[in-house]
């Protein structure tokens, strides 16, 4: 009979834990993709000393892209479109080069702080479109606390430089920008159905190096001696390198991990979390300043998605 009670304690302990570790893993793989991404921001600023955005996206790319097709040559990972809805992966992999111009493009025509503060509110985009498209509802307390992180980035955008020239083609492009990310999430989390992290992130890096290395030769006019220099500086190679292994390969693959796991709304406000370790990142390896306000916004966005991953959807 004792052994009996033991045995049956034992295992439910067993079982609480692995349902505990099933529940941590997405919010740990998300936390350390987007902390990666965050930390990004120094190795980027980096690189383009050495090279233009478009050439330094490419080659960061196709370095990524050719990592991960020597993964897939030791046969311990697998591509596969057998009995797959092919759609869904092509929609994705089209929205993440999309993403990046909106960005880029919508920061050129704006600035730096404005679009910070409108991107903010791709959380609750995406809150919204996961609504409409999966008919996956948040709580009211979700609603209610997805906005502290909201807050958070727009009051560190707001508060790191004044606000410059801002033109309506600006505003539209990262309005896109909003959309494009908030759909991402949305088609990421469908993918997930049938294609595993892996293969969504071999997809993405797939599109993103095919269109960042068009857009780098039509920006250096077809001199593959312009494209090609900035890689014989160590400069430039160290932090491309980190950006394609950690950046473009290990934090896509934890994020979309989590992206099939956990719902849209908590994927969107663990987005935040890139903002904080950006200005952390900044201010210790880069020296840039930090403010009391700059540290109080970056606890409300901590606070906020401690709430919102809480609950439960």
């Amino acid at each position: 009979m004792i052994n009996r009670t033991i045995l049956s304690t034992a295992n439910n302990i067993n079982l609480a834990f692995n349902y505990d570790y099933k529940k941590a893993m997405p919010i740990i793989a998300v936390c350390a993709g987007q902390t990666i991404w965050g930390f990004s921001y120094v190795f980027t600023k980096t690189a383009m000393n050495f090279a233009s955005p478009d050439v330094l996206l490419s080659i960061r790319f196709l370095i990524a892209f050719l990592i991960m097709n020597v993964m897939i040559l030791t046969g311990k990972y697998k591509v596969s479109f057998k009995g797959k809805h092919i759609k869904p992966i092509l929609i994705l992999s089209i929205m993440e080069p999309l993403y990046f111009y909106f960005e880029s493009y919508g920061i050129l025509y704006t600035n730096a702080t404005f679009a910070g503060v409108i991107i903010a509110i791709v959380p609750i985009v995406s809150i919204m479109l996961a609504a409409l498209f999966l008919k996956e509802y948040p709580t009211k307390k979700q609603t209610l606390f997805c906005f502290l992180p909201i807050i958070g980035v727009v009051i560190i955008t707001i508060s790191s430089s004044a606000l410059g020239i801002v033109s309506p083609v600006g505003v539209f492009l990262l309005l896109c920008t909003c959309i494009s990310s908030a759909g991402y999430k949305i088609v990421n989390k469908k993918s997930a159905e049938e294609f595993t992290a892996f293969e969504r992130t071999y997809f993405v890096l797939l599109a993103s190096s095919v269109v960042f290395t068009i857009s780098a030769f039509k920006s250096v006019n077809g001199n593959l001696y312009e494209y090609i220099k900035p890689v014989f500086n160590v400069g430039f190679i160290f932090p491309v390198i980190v950006l394609s292994c950690f950046c473009s390969i290990m934090a896509n693959v934890f994020v979309n991990y989590a992206a099939g796991k956990i719902s849209v709304a908590k994927m969107a406000t663990f987005g935040t979390l890139t903002t904080v370790w950006s200005m952390f990142a900044g201010v210790i390896f880069l020296g840039e300043p930090i403010t009391i306000v700059s540290f109080f916004a970056s606890v409300l966005i901590l606070v906020g998605i401690w709430a919102v991953t809480k609950e439960k959807n």
